[in-house]
């Protein structure tokens, strides 16, 4: 893998960070102001913080403009727009799911017929007018249907993960579901719908990055009862051996997508920053266990043990060596 991808895949990241940035000054902040003035309702500081700060930010350019750097096609502006009313539509619609408990009937309603659904929560106006726009603007509307129906699906099915008596194999099938559902989504509000081959890929990215997540809430998602692959983990070592074949495993079907060498090497470079920061976190909790043991119970631990800080320097060097490690493994 030649060094020089490794520079222009962050210099890619850099550039669509710096075209959201301006997007979100020139449209995201009045856009959200006119929605809170129209609908007379405020978005929570939560919600704002991960609009602004995640969804809204990070989101499009990380994933959408990867995706569209690899099929060498710029990534334009109506469609960064798409990615980024999204990035609205998806704390909220969490929200009506896991806050305001709504029915799942309702939630059905306002995804696929959201002209027709009587709003009644700010929230709910909201979703109801981005997703009303999006079903209108999206080119491959089927594929974005299909999608919306699978992350709606994922959501009942994230339910059972309040239960501790699930069974390890369904827990990882629901973990690396709910990641693919979301990733694959970003892709289906592109001018190109994924193919099969890509959405292979995507189920493989968007696992890894959901164990991922899971690895930094360990705190939160021990504290609300909710059971995941790593605070259910017995053995973070045999946790490491599993997820470096997955990153293998990934790296080998996006080297055999139909694109150019160096659009590939530079789309697994980026897709593995984010897994390098869950290598560092699976190192963390290693030590963890060789520490507390494997059957301590986690709620009797003070919350600074069970929070991984990536803003220190040890750990950001450990990052930076997977990160040149983990996109050459195949």
């Amino acid at each position: 893998m030649k060094l020089l991808n490794y520079f222009t895949a962050g210099y890619q990241v850099v550039k669509e960070l710096r075209r959201q940035r301006r997007f979100n000054r020139a449209f995201l902040v009045n856009y959200l102001s006119e929605l809170e003035n129209k609908y007379q309702g405020i978005f929570s500081e939560e919600q704002l913080f991960k609009i602004n700060k995640y969804y809204g930010l990070l989101i499009g350019p990380i994933l959408c403009g990867s995706y569209k750097m690899l099929y060498g096609q710029p990534f334009t502006e109506e469609e960064r727009k798409r990615a980024t009313l999204f990035g609205i539509l998806t704390p909220l619609g969490d929200d009506l799911f896991d806050v305001h408990h709504l029915p799942i009937e309702k939630i059905s309603a306002l995804t696929f017929e959201p002209d027709q659904y009587q709003a009644a929560l700010f929230a709910e106006k909201v979703v109801k007018e981005i997703q009303s726009a999006l079903l209108h603007e999206v080119p491959n509307k089927d594929a974005y249907i299909q999608a919306s129906r699978d992350v709606l699906d994922l959501q009942v099915a994230t339910t059972a993960q309040t239960s501790p008596d699930m069974e390890k194999d369904q827990l990882l099938k629901i973990t690396y579901r709910k990641g693919a559902v979301s990733v694959i989504i970003y892709h289906q509000i592109l001018s190109t719908a994924a193919d099969e081959q890509m959405m292979k890929v995507l189920e493989e990215v968007g696992g890894l990055y959901q164990l991922g997540n899971d690895l930094f809430d360990v705190y939160k998602d021990t504290r609300d009862g909710i059971y995941t692959i790593p605070n259910t983990c017995k053995d973070f070592k045999e946790l490491k051996t599993s997820f470096v074949s997955k990153v293998k495993y990934m790296n080998g079907l996006i080297n055999a997508l139909p694109f150019s060498k160096n659009r590939k090497e530079k789309f697994k470079i980026i897709m593995n920053s984010i897994n390098a920061r869950s290598m560092v976190a699976i190192d963390e909790w290693i030590t963890f266990q060789n520490k507390y043991g494997t059957g301590i119970n986690l709620k009797s631990v003070e919350r600074k043990a069970l929070i991984i800080d990536m803003e220190k320097p040890a750990l950001f060097i450990k990052w930076l060596y997977y990160m040149w490690k983990l996109p050459r493994l195949i």
